[in-house]
């Protein structure tokens, strides 16, 4: 029932100026909410972490490219269930890892993530849903509360 998402944007159908940049140098950046996302997207994460989150952008493009560099650092990724998501990339003494994802929509929204991680981290993955995100939370709660329930006899 998964469509395969469509190939990679042909050179020069994206703007190599990026349409944001998210820099973190001996500090953390956070890009998550409610936001827009560009078609080109650059992250740089030098003794520093990252984090975009885009499980609540909005996607104006059929396409958005995120290219991330990682030295000493960490770049986290994580789009929602419905998005198709791919990776290219590697580590240098480092770790590069993606989720590969296909969206049940054919004409859904699809990240690239590319990048290079130097003694650092990149990883992209999808974001379990709000709505399975509460029934799990309720049910392990419930679950703790009986469990404590019998201990205390």
């Amino acid at each position: 029932a998964y469509a395969a998402a469509p190939g990679r944007p042909t050179a020069g159908a994206i703007p190599a100026d990026p349409d944001e940049n998210v820099v973190a140098v001996f500090s953390s950046a956070v890009r998550k909410g409610r936001w827009r996302a560009g078609r080109r997207i650059h992250a740089y994460a030098i003794f520093g972490s990252v984090e975009i989150d885009l499980s609540e952008a909005l996607f104006e493009y059929q396409q958005v490219v995120i290219k991330a560099l990682s030295v000493f650092g960490n770049v986290e990724v994580r789009v929602p269930e419905n998005v198709s998501l791919r990776g290219t990339g590697g580590g240098v003494l480092g770790n590069f890892e993606v989720d590969t994802l296909d969206a049940a929509d054919p004409d859904a929204p699809v990240v690239y993530l590319d990048g290079w991680a130097v003694l650092g981290n990149i990883e992209g993955k999808p974001k379990r849903g709000r709505l399975v995100g509460d029934i799990l939370d309720r049910v392990q709660r419930k679950v703790d509360k009986n469990l404590r329930k019998h201990l205390d006899r």
